[in-house]
């Protein structure tokens, strides 16, 4: 990856991603840091997902869970929170929403609000100016989609693209 390429961009990560590692001995966590770590990539979380994460399971090391062990390690970071005032992010967060409630055939309500949380961090640092593209990983295929759709509907064409989490895990393992 060429350094102005990560420079310019931002990792965001679901917490299936974290899941589907495991606890911090497990080859695919050693996999996942190594990779940040050898890109140079901070994988960014949304406070919710980092909150999904923040309880310790008991596999884990006593009183520190997989995900703040990553972040204390400096590969993964914990977005700021997300500002509901930007208009592209509420717009394109319900339309993440709205998206996966179609698909799914399931009422708006049920939709996880961890998944419209990684487009409102990605739609917010597009909006800010701070990244010029995005690469979210998920493990979850029809939010996936309706990410990419809803962020490059709010203007964003070709500054997203998004990778099934359960591929990325067995690419680099």
């Amino acid at each position: 990856m060429e350094e102005s390429q990560r420079q310019n961009a931002v990792w965001i990560a679901d917490s299936g991603l974290f899941i589907a590692c495991g606890r911090q001995q497990n080859g695919k966590y050693i996999a996942l840091a190594r990779f940040a770590t050898t890109n140079g990539i901070t994988f960014l979380i949304p406070q919710r997902i980092h909150n999904e994460l923040g309880g310790a399971p008991e596999t884990s090391t006593p009183g520190q869970t997989p995900v703040n062990s990553a972040i204390d390690a400096g590969w993964v970071a914990v977005a700021d929170r997300i500002d509901y005032t930007t208009p592209a992010v509420a717009t394109v967060m319900d339309d993440v929403r709205r998206y996966i409630a179609n698909v799914s055939n399931r009422p708006e309500d049920q939709i996880e609000k961890a998944d419209t949380a990684l487009a409102g961090v990605a739609v917010q640092r597009l909006a800010r100016g701070e990244v010029s593209s995005v690469t979210v990983i998920t493990t979850d295929t029809d939010a996936g989609a309706g990410i990419k759709r809803a962020v490059e509907a709010a203007g964003f064409e070709g500054q997203i693209s998004v990778i099934d989490g359960f591929e990325f895990i067995d690419t680099i393992t």
